[in-house]
């Protein structure tokens, strides 16, 4: 497994598209296999994992996602988890510097996804993608605070 990368076009790679899922579902995912401590990595909101660690990953996804729907059952009111997400407006930023932090927080295993030029991140990782926007470009970001 250790010899397992993503990048190389001939390594046997499943992918799990997980667009459905949301930046906190998808960060217990990353968590659940560090844990397991089974290789994986992000294109996006797909997951990538080795072939011969699917069975694996299929018994760790559907343990979540066994989690979620009970949280959701007794959590019809909640407003689809939006409360746990900070958001960082980078409509200034390129598509060079928008795809490095990407890249960036795909090597650190940070769920994120893109609302048009806002980018969204599960509450509890603001400072290790402070740092990250701030290693790429320090002309200032703002800070979107719904709560207010």
């Amino acid at each position: 497994m250790s010899d397992w990368n993503p990048k190389d076009p001939e390594a046997l790679t499943t992918r799990y598209d997980l667009a459905d899922w949301s930046v906190d579902d998808r960060a217990d995912v990353a968590a659940a296999l560090a844990d397991a401590e089974i290789a994986h990595s992000w294109n996006g909101s797909e997951l990538l994992v080795a072939q011969d660690s699917e069975e694996s990953v299929d018994a760790i996804l559907d343990e979540i996602e066994d989690e979620l729907d009970s949280r959701d059952d007794s959590d019809d009111d909640d407003n689809e988890g939006e409360d746990n997400i900070t958001e960082y407006e980078l409509d200034e930023w390129s598509e060079a510097e928008r795809k490095q932090l990407c890249d960036m927080l795909d090597n650190l295993d940070i769920g994120y996804r893109w609302d048009g030029t806002m980018l969204l991140v599960p509450i509890g990782v603001e400072a290790i993608v402070d740092s990250c926007l701030d290693s790429i470009d320090s002309r200032g970001v703002t800070f979107v605070d719904d709560n207010n």
